[in-house]
């Protein structure tokens, strides 16, 4: 069906209703020729464009109403792909008024069939979205807005985490201290509160942070055996003596055919029933607080473990049973006001119930008190018996009286408290204070593991283990992270550090050891003269024996590059493996390229630019060896007491690297 004839006075009563309705759409309508000449119009697109129909009808084009950019997507995309399928639905294009402002349309075009081929027609159907565009543009500023402000609550998190962290590291550790002297009653009695509060407040702290990292997926579940008697024993003797303080009744009770030794994970565990039955306690003005423990179902040895907590307090009107639940959320404004807290709790305890396949279920009457109960499997684990036990605890210390340790840390408090550890264990130590300080000592004596903060002036413990593995050492040391900050926000900056292991701040004495126990038995024995190079491929044997004169102390003494990333990437498949090396070949040409201007005309800034755009390069093929090369020709052109022999040596060390490794490269890529 082709356009009405506007310009035709003499219709019938139904096709002039019609063409009214036309005229007057909603949205506009343009028909045109192949060429794109405006052959009918109606008025609500005249009026949108405040041309009069005399002005635009086989005067104008369609795409002469587009920006110029729509007028080359008009002609390259849209028009060639109604002419391939018949129709475009949707396409976004800025429409220009005859006053030169700007309308956002949305067009749908079609061509209309047409038994007599002589002209081809198309119609095209335009939507005013101005105000929708409007709308999602400050969508869409909401959202960037939203996500700047979480980044920036989460960095802001980041440092209080750190901030809090460090004198409460030194809280729990005197704690765990005081509780190992010869005491009287009393004196332990306020060691073990010392202990436990100092604990909870740690608790406190990690709420803080766990939210954000669980809904950023940062958290997952372990699988580690733990005695679940134990852990509610612990959870008793923490919470009854705030129960006792205000009148109330703590009871747990573990039905009998519930195994003492789990596996899974008892942090997650611990952290879930110790804000139930926080709040259960801080809710409860009088009666009792009670936490059930049964087995709700058994298959061979996996076990549906139940908790259940009651109290006899407040309760929670039935309207405000799912608002507990979203963060920063009370029951009600008395209730904040009255009882305080955070409102994350039951937040978070939903969200870790998540990770276990599990949710929180909750039962409540105002006035009389709530239940809150959840289950979680567990497999049973072996029980461990005390004479074993305590072999291995023996054996234990035996080990680690083997190690020789290097604690590195700018606070002496941490010094003092990881210190003290060792010399109950009777593990060889050393101490600094800097990282430079451990660069010294790392070069005069050789040390098995080093404890290392990374938040330190001048130095930071990043730069300090870049230092150290660059260092010719016979021996290189395990490296432990000594943090406040979570594994996970930190993996990727201490692999590139070349570090191996990382210890939370503030850590028990459990953990501590733990971490000891595990790089006791694996030492890193890595040396220039006995690197296995299978599969790992290295430089020529005549330049893994060459050593020049001018090689910087700070250099690593090992082999130029390995494939092994690019080869656990690609699944040890070889066409993936070569494509990878064949890119990496191209960037390292233009990386040499980049070196020798950056020589020829002692841009320290041209060093920096090209460290900064070969960091991935380099991390995927572990070219250590020329990166700190790389850094240490910057560092001699930025210092001014530097002679310029030591540059030019340095630039040969460089030159000669990058050739072997473009060397190597080009040989697998042939291969």
């Amino acid at each position: 069906m082709s356009e009405p004839d506007i310009g035709n006075d003499q219709h019938s009563p139904e096709l002039t209703i019609a063409l009214e309705l036309y005229d007057n759409a909603p949205c506009g309508s343009i028909s045109f020729f192949k060429d794109g000449t405006i052959y009918a119009i109606n008025q609500t697109m005249l009026t949108w464009l405040g041309y009069t129909r005399e002005e635009l009808v086989e005067q104008r084009t369609l795409p002469s109403l587009f920006r110029i950019g729509g007028q080359i997507f008009f002609e390259t995309h849209f028009f060639p792909l109604i002419k391939m399928q018949g129709f475009v639905n949707e396409v976004y294009f800025d429409v220009v008024r005859k006053d030169n402002s700007i309308f956002h349309a949305l067009i749908n075009a079609r061509e209309i069939p047409s038994k007599s081929r002589q002209k081809e027609l198309f119609q095209a159907t335009i939507l005013d979205i101005s105000d929708r565009w409007k709308y999602e543009k400050e969508l869409l500023h909401a959202k960037r807005k939203a996500e700047a402000d979480s980044k920036a609550k989460a960095e802001f998190l980041s440092t209080i985490s750190h901030e809090i962290r460090t004198p409460l590291n030194t809280i729990l550790g005197i704690g765990h201290l005081l509780h190992e002297t010869p005491l009287n009653e009393n004196q332990k009695e306020y060691a073990r509160l010392l202990l436990h509060s100092s604990e909870n407040l740690l608790s406190l702290v990690n709420n803080l942070l766990d939210l954000s990292k669980i809904e950023a997926q940062k958290v997952t579940l372990e699988q580690m055996p733990f005695h679940l008697g134990e852990l509610l024993e612990l959870m008793h003797e923490t919470f009854s003596v705030r129960a006792r303080a205000k009148g109330i009744q703590l009871d747990i009770s573990i039905a009998k055919n519930v195994p003492k030794h789990l596996t899974g994970d008892p942090v997650k565990l611990n952290q879930i029933l110790t804000n139930l039955i926080g709040n259960a306690i801080k809710f409860t003005k009088t009666g009792t607080v009670q936490l059930a423990v049964t087995v709700e179902q058994k298959k061979a040895e996996t076990y549906q473990i139940h908790f259940s907590v009651s109290d006899t307090g407040i309760g929670i009107p039935p309207e405000k049973l799912e608002a507990i639940f979203q963060e920063f959320s009370q029951a009600s404004y008395d209730v904040s006001v009255e009882f305080g807290g955070t409102g994350l709790g039951l937040t978070i305890c939903q969200k870790l119930l998540e990770l276990h396949q599990s949710k929180m279920e909750v039962k409540s009457t105002l006035g009389k008190g709530s239940t809150f109960s959840f289950s979680i499997w567990y497999t049973a684990a072996d029980t461990p018996s005390p004479t074993k036990k305590a072999k291995k605890e023996r054996r234990n210390l035996l080990i680690l009286k083997d190690m020789d340790v290097l604690v590195v840390d700018d606070n002496p408090d941490n010094i003092f408290i990881a210190t003290q550890y060792l010399d109950q264990w009777e593990v060889p130590y050393a101490t600094a204070e800097s990282g430079k300080k451990a660069l010294d000592m790392v070069r005069k004596r050789s040390f098995d593991l080093i404890l290392l903060d990374l938040q330190m002036p001048k130095m930071d413990g990043y730069e300090t283990a870049r230092k150290l593995r660059s260092l010719p050492l016979k021996t290189q040391p395990v490296i432990v992270a000594f943090s406040a900050s979570a594994a996970g926000e930190v993996a990727d900056l201490l692999e590139a550090a070349g570090i191996d292991d990382h210890l939370s701040k503030p850590f028990k004495p459990k953990d501590f050891m733990d971490t000891l126990l595990e790089h006791s038995s694996h030492r890193k024995k890595i040396s220039a003269d006995n690197v296995n190079l299978k599969p790992s491929v290295a430089a020529s044997e005549g330049q893994k024996k060459k050593k020049t004169k001018a090689a910087s102390e700070d250099t690593p003494n090992t082999v130029s590059f390995k494939i092994d990333r690019y080869a656990k990437m690609a699944n040890n498949r070889p066409e993936y493996i070569k494509k990878f090396v064949l890119s990496t070949l191209d960037a390292f040409a233009t990386y040499k390229q980049d070196f020798q201007n950056s020589v020829k005309t002692k841009d320290p800034e041209g060093f920096s630019n090209l460290i900064h755009k070969s960091t991935m390069s380099f991390y995927y093929i572990e070219a250590d060896r020329l990166g700190s090369l790389l850094m240490a020709c910057r560092d001699a052109l930025q210092d001014d007491t530097a002679d310029d022999g030591t540059f030019k040596k340095l630039a040969a060390e460089c030159q000669a690297e990058f050739d072997t490794i473009i060397r190597g490269l080009t040989h697998i890529g042939e291969t």
